[in-house]
């Protein structure tokens, strides 16, 4: 018996290098996924992410995974030799990517069609999870600037300004630096092909907004409130505001995506002249 050989036979799932990357754009198939920012953002390795396959070479099925923030599967939902060692990479190596890259413990996955939500019920048939839906919002300038005037006025002592080097640099609690660590490879890359605008109250970042996956000319906005006695003063809405200014100014295309549980998430891109466009089944747990 040749043991080398029935050790080979064992389906893996591997994970591709950065370089091999553009070999799972033949995977997606549908109008959704080829114009997907995200997929497309990882896969020109413009944003942070890791790709995972059933074959480094000729890959048919995979998992493309913008690290400790959600995961796409792409390509053939039938294929046995990404399907059955699939329980086991999520509650090992995925596991311990995740959290030595960011610290992550949730696995967030976007289920495209039946087809992969029969296999993902099998597969985590042994944990507890939970359903929900991705929104996916189109910009529609027309609403924001009919909207704009009704947002409340920016509170004395506050300023809002553009995230160049000099904020980064002057960031002391270095915000800004950790949230772009999640999204990009460096800060000279979001400096070059990013956009961001923060609030701040003397030197003190409170809230921001910034580009967290960008495909040409499509920019996905990420936007936060750090302190929470800071909230509730409309301060995400101004700086999503400036940011959004700048995009009409410039010819770029804002995107926002989001729980559909996240119901303030909702709510501001709504406030902002983003219209629901479509959305997809997704399931978490943590690891």
């Amino acid at each position: 018996m040749n043991i080398l050989k029935e050790k080979e036979l064992i389906p893996m799932i591997y994970k591709l290098d950065k370089k091999d990357y553009q070999k799972v754009r033949a995977l997606l198939r549908t109008p959704e996924q080829k114009n997907d920012l995200m997929l497309n953002a990882i896969i020109n390795g413009t944003n942070k992410g890791a790709i995972y396959v059933d074959n480094i070479e000729q890959p048919q099925t995979a998992l493309v995974d913008e690290t400790g923030v959600i995961s796409i599967f792409i390509g053939d939902a039938a294929n046995e030799k990404f399907i059955h060692p699939l329980r086991e990479f999520i509650d090992n190596q995925l596991k311990i990517d995740t959290y030595e890259s960011c610290g992550g413990t949730y696995f967030l996955a976007l289920i495209p069609d039946e087809n992969w939500e029969k296999v993902m019920k099998k597969v985590v048939s042994h944990r507890e999870y939970e359903w929900d839906y991705e929104h996916y919002f189109q910009f529609n300038r027309e609403k924001f600037n009919a909207l704009k005037s009704g947002y409340k006025p920016l509170p004395k002592g506050y300023t809002i300004k553009k995230i160049d080097a000099e904020v980064i640099n002057n960031d002391s609690d270095k915000i800004i630096f950790n949230v772009l660590d999640e999204f990009w490879y460096s800060v000279d890359d979001f400096l070059q092909q990013g956009l961001g605008y923060c609030v701040l109250k003397g030197d003190k970042i409170i809230s921001a907004c910034l580009t967290c996956c960008v495909n040409g000319k499509d920019h996905e906005i990420s936007v936060e409130t750090y302190d929470e006695e800071e909230m509730n003063k409309g301060l995400a809405t101004l700086v999503c505001a400036a940011y959004l200014e700048h995009c009409m100014e410039n010819g770029l295309t804002p995107h926002w995506s989001t729980l559909e549980t996240n119901v303030e998430s909702n709510r501001l891109g709504e406030k902002l002249g983003f219209e629901f466009k479509s959305k997809c089944k997704t399931l978490e747990f943590e690891f």
